[in-house]
């Protein structure tokens, strides 16, 4: 059994809004261009930031490794804290300035969470070995300090006490059987007596999204996510698998949600347009897909939000190696026939759906990684 532990520090100049800042973040910027006719032009086209400084990364990890039974079981326990201090934002600014954001360092947030790792030998004996390794992690993230009571960015929304992976997303209540009304749950700060205002079932809901309640409705961050792997060995030949998953966790799936959309002459639809309302008394979670309510039919809302759960035979591979004598009564040192697959199957909630690809839930126009598989001859002279 061993304990260990490890403390540092590092500087991080990305924020949370873009990428990484540019070369000149902390410097006045101006553009040219912006002429009068035959008399030249300049506008400011960032304002001076000179008490810019980097994002103060701290991390804290505490471990406990251990080993038994001769190595048959082996593995650690470790749990993480990093905190960073001056978060990197681009700071709105007012209109009257001219400009539409400065960057500043404010706020707080750490990310902390355990790591379990785990290593068995099933099965050792002379000839024949079983051998599984499972690990899982956990992440806690969450706000200590902001400059302000909120920050709403694009479908998540900032708060002391939030994770920086909340959605903020209007309420999406279903479809009206009556008439195929798509029907969001009603802001509490909007007349009840509307002309777009029902009740379903005691529930007070809005065919028009622009009346609908704001609420946090779910996270990006998964319960547990990890890998486990099992390998086996007969003599000379070997057999490896590779899993990965995530238990926990919401996508917001523009992709679906732009195949989903009212749309026009010559785009493409998911298959699930078919399930839309058509008639009295249909129960549905499309709705009615006409016209009259294009804005209401495709609005964002948890309506896209979808499980991140999922598990994925990343790889796989099998091996034999000709044994040295023999090898060697043919020249050679040695050698090897092998055969791997990549990207085997990827099973989630909605077919096609590239979970990994960020981690705060939100999908672009990528392809799922391709199926690989190849076979091989590896011969040592």
């Amino acid at each position: 059994m061993k304990a260990r532990a490890s403390y540092g520090e590092v500087g991080n100049d990305s924020n949370l809004d873009q990428a990484s800042l540019s070369f000149f973040a902390s410097q006045a910027l101006f553009g040219l261009g912006n002429n009068n006719a035959s008399e030249p032009g300049i506008l400011i086209s960032t304002l001076a930031a000179p008490t810019l400084e980097w994002e103060s990364n701290q991390q804290t990890d505490v471990a406990l490794e251990f080993a038994l039974f001769n190595y048959r079981v082996s593995g650690s326990v470790e749990f993480y804290n990093r905190v960073t201090d001056d978060l990197l934002f681009n700071v709105p600014l007012p209109l009257s300035s001219g400009i539409d954001d400065v960057n500043q360092n404010i706020g707080s947030m750490f990310n902390r969470g355990i790591e379990v790792d785990l290593a068995v030998d099933l099965i050792r004996t002379q000839d024949f070995t079983w051998r599984l390794n499972v690990n899982a992690s956990t992440v806690q993230n969450e706000f200590t300090k902001l400059p302000q009571e909120e920050i709403i960015t694009g479908s998540k929304k900032l708060v002391v006490g939030g994770s920086i992976y909340d959605y903020w997303l209007r309420d999406w209540y279903g479809v009206d059987p009556t008439d195929g009304a798509a029907l969001y749950i009603l802001d509490d700060e909007i007349d009840p007596t509307d002309v777009d205002v029902r009740t379903v079932d005691g529930v007070l809901v809005t065919t028009n999204q622009n009346k609908a309640k704001f609420d946090f409705v779910g996270t990006a961050i998964p319960d547990l996510f990890g890998s486990f792997n099992s390998g086996f060995t007969y003599k000379a030949f070997k057999l490896g698998v590779l899993f990965t998953y995530q238990i926990g966790g919401q996508t917001y799936d523009t992709n679906y949600a732009g195949l989903m959309s009212a749309g026009a002459y010559g785009n493409a639809y998911s298959t699930d347009i078919l399930q839309r309302w058509q008639n009295p008394g249909d129960v549905t979670n499309v709705p009615r897909l006409d016209v009259s309510q294009t804005a209401a039919f495709g609005a964002a809302s948890d309506r896209w939000l979808i499980s991140s759960s999922y598990i994925a035979l990343r790889q796989i591979n099998f091996s034999y190696d000709l044994p040295v004598g023999k090898a060697q009564s043919i020249g050679l040192q040695n050698l090897r026939v092998y055969a791997n697959g990549e990207n085997i199957f990827f099973s989630t909630d909605r077919k096609g759906m590239f979970v990994n690809q960020n981690f705060n839930g939100t999908t672009q126009n990528v392809f799922t990684p391709s199926r690989i598989v190849t076979l091989g001859v590896t011969a040592t002279f």
